[in-house]
């Protein structure tokens, strides 16, 4: 290759590069032909002497050959790498770019922020950390920004763990300042080499009345998952969060492991948790739930499977859907919907299997006709219908116990109570299979939920929808009149018994008003910080609360409860955090023990794992990690989501992101020991 062609292709390389290296192209050199020449004439004066063309730099005011015969090549080198004066590539250089709202704005270039952004797209996008030794990788990030320098795996690794423990900072922070109780859910998970994992994931209601979900430690788990094993985890997680002192509530799934847990939890902690620990045991309600429906599918059995059957030959071939469909143009019934063929692990996509085969039964049945295949009996399309039923109220029930962008606790006694009802009402039931069914079903209800939960009970009453009335309607329908009387009796003690902890707790800080209070309690500053002028009006609203309080003993719980209940106990939208928050100055006690309440789970899974039997999985590359970085990954995804508002749905123990069939997201790719 001549010279003059290699000088011409650097041109053509120097002209793609003049952004890289953030050079002014607007003067252009040009010679007699109009022909572009090199961006380094830029840097250079061009000048002759008795031996011909010569290039002074504008720097350092060296002296190289201005011949072009040989290419560029020289003066580009002197400018990279023999000029000092020159700076190749400022870093934190301003560009201007264009913008939609503005004509031209600023850039600042920042090395170090671009790696910290790399680094939460990385764990929030769940990728791999050789992901950036990868060629179109690096093109991509080449072609966005060239000054930005690649680093291999173990740097970016290395800025994970980096981004873990400056976020695990903020989170402590918020939590020393937090003056609301937490609540916690804890869960068993197993990866493919058979590690055991631990997730400890903590609830709680900010003083903004925002409700927060936090995986705070994700740790391998010795085997045996012993309940001393487990108890040791939850006790080491604790104290060092240094939450040990602000235990609200427990949240487990039904096995004996984790009552032992629970019971040696209790003793240890039981000077500081309310009640000294007495109800903080929740169990999960989604896992009650499907212990019933399993329980229930089981008497069923053959008719569901006759049903899956056929839904599976139908879907089996193209040419099989073809022809139901055009059964089903005949019969003039929509295609759109189709036929789902259920996952048996997860109940919900048997449910969906059963409502769409249901629904297109007399097509079902002439097809099998036509076709000559196995086809439901009658008695096998009743029993499917009467298990639907079920499934649908179980559903809706399931997926409200495990929301986690709004509290659950409130809704415990309503839901719980609606599944009694409907079971209660089909066991008088004149057909053996409903009989049997509900039979079935109601044992487990009476295992479980025969004695309710006391502090989901308050959390019921801190519903300004539902109070202590909803709490009596809903005994009168289970209990005799005395058991009744005596069951409501208790409760109405344990609620004034907490209420009058917050207010002792209260008085500890005589000189706060009510209002300030809520704001100290929440971490957001002391009285201190209050300008005098300002104090002089709390300090009067604090003597006129205190002159009201003498002139009636009427404390505010009695003043709640004697409110009327706000109507409309099944309205979705009601907002019950944003109700307490704007009442917060009616009721300041009762505000701060609905915040510690209302931030119970009642779930420790997230409404799409809800319904499977099956469990969560860390997927093969996940495995290959070390635990610490598995628990990096893991929690700082998850205190990730909320800053960039990406959780749909709330996924998660450890916050899941899955679909109908599979667990597919890394989050959501564990699998719960039963």
């Amino acid at each position: 290759m001549s010279h003059s062609k290699v000088g011409e292709n650097e041109t053509v390389e120097d002209l793609r590069n003049e952004d890289d290296i953030n050079e002014d192209t607007s003067e252009n050199v040009c010679d007699n032909s109009s022909r572009k020449r090199s961006w380094v004439w830029n840097h250079f004066i061009e000048e002759k002497n008795s031996e011909g063309s010569i290039a002074k730099c504008k720097y350092c005011k060296k002296v190289l050959s201005g011949s072009t015969k040989g290419g560029t090549s020289h003066l580009k080198r002197h400018l990279e790498n023999v000029c000092k004066k020159y700076q190749k590539n400022p870093t934190n250089q301003l560009l201007l770019l264009p913008s939609s709202k503005d004509p031209i704005k600023c850039f600042k270039f920042n090395q170090e922020e671009n790696r910290k952004i790399l680094a939460k797209f990385i764990i929030c996008a769940e990728l791999p950390f050789r992901i950036v030794e990868h060629t179109v990788f690096l093109d991509f990030m080449r072609s966005l920004q060239p000054l930005f320098k690649i680093m291999g795996r173990k740097t970016v690794k290395h800025d994970c763990m980096a981004l873990y423990q400056e976020e695990r900072k903020k989170l402590h922070d918020v939590f020393k300042n937090l003056s609301s109780r937490v609540s916690f859910t804890t869960d068993i998970w197993t990866s493919n080499q058979k590690i055991g994992y631990i997730s400890f994931t903590a609830h709680y209601i900010d003083s903004d009345f925002t409700l927060h979900k936090k995986i705070i430690s994700f740790k391998k788990l010795p085997y045996p998952h012993t309940s001393f094993a487990i108890e040791d985890a939850v006790k080491k997680c604790l104290v060092e969060w240094e939450l040990d002192y602000k235990i609200c509530a427990i949240t487990l799934d039904n096995c004996s492991t984790n009552d032992a847990v629970m019971r040696r939890l209790r003793d240890h902690f039981c000077a500081s948790m309310l009640f000294s620990g007495e109800y903080s045991h929740i169990r999960c309600c989604a896992h009650i739930l499907n212990i019933m429906v399993q329980d229930g599918m089981k008497i069923i059995h053959e008719a569901i499977e006759c049903i899956r059957e056929i839904v599976r030959y139908v879907s089996a071939s193209p040419s099989r859907m073809q022809a139901f469909n055009e059964i089903l143009q005949h019969m003039r019934l929509p295609a759109r919907k189709g036929l789902t063929l259920d996952v048996p692990t997860r109940w919900n996509s048997t449910y969906e299997m059963l409502h769409d085969a249901l629904g297109y039964k007399d097509a079902l049945i002439r097809y099998a006709t036509e076709h000559s295949c196995v086809c439901p009996t009658n008695d096998e399309w009743k029993k499917a219908s009467i298990i639907l039923k079920f499934l649908e109220a179980f559903l809706d029930a399931t997926k409200v116990f495990s929301g986690c962008k709004y509290p659950t606790s409130n809704l415990y006694l309503k839901e719980v109570w609606g599944i009694r009802a409907l079971l209660m009402d089909e066991s008088i039931d004149t057909d053996e299979t409903v009989k049997q069914l509900t039979n079935e079903m109601l044992k487990k209800f009476n295992k479980y939920w025969s004695q309710c939960n006391n502090l989901l009970v308050i959390a019921s009453i801190l519903d300004p929808r539902s109070k202590l009335i909803f709490v009596e309607f809903c005994y009168q329908k289970a209990f005799e009149l005395e058991e009744c009387k005596k069951k409501i009796d208790d409760i109405r003690a344990c609620l004034f018994q907490l209420y009058n902890e917050y207010v002792d707790a209260t008085r500890m800080h005589p000189s706060m008003s009510s209002s300030e209070r809520t704001s100290n309690f929440g971490g957001q500053g002391d009285i201190s910080s209050v300008s005098s002028k300002k104090k002089f009006g709390m300090d009067f609203a604090q003597f006129r609360n205190q002159s009201s309080s003498k002139r009636s003993k009427r404390s505010e719980l009695d003043s709640y409860l004697d409110d009327d209940v706000l109507p409309d106990l099944e309205n979705k939208e009601f907002d019950i955090l944003a109700w307490w928050k704007s009442n917060a100055a009616v009721y300041p006690i009762l505000s701060r023990m609905a915040r510690d309440v209302l931030a119970i789970p009642v779930s420790t899974v997230s409404s799409e794992s809800a319904f499977s039997t099956g469990g969560r999985v860390v997927d093969q590359y996940r495995s290959s990690l070390s635990p610490s970085t598995v628990e990096a990954l893991v929690c700082t995804q998850d205190w990730l989501r909320e800053q960039y508002d990406e959780v749909a749905n709330c996924s998660s123990s450890v916050t899941l992101n899955v679909d109908d069939d599979t667990l597919d997201s890394w989050s959501g790719q564990f699998r719960r020991t039963e």
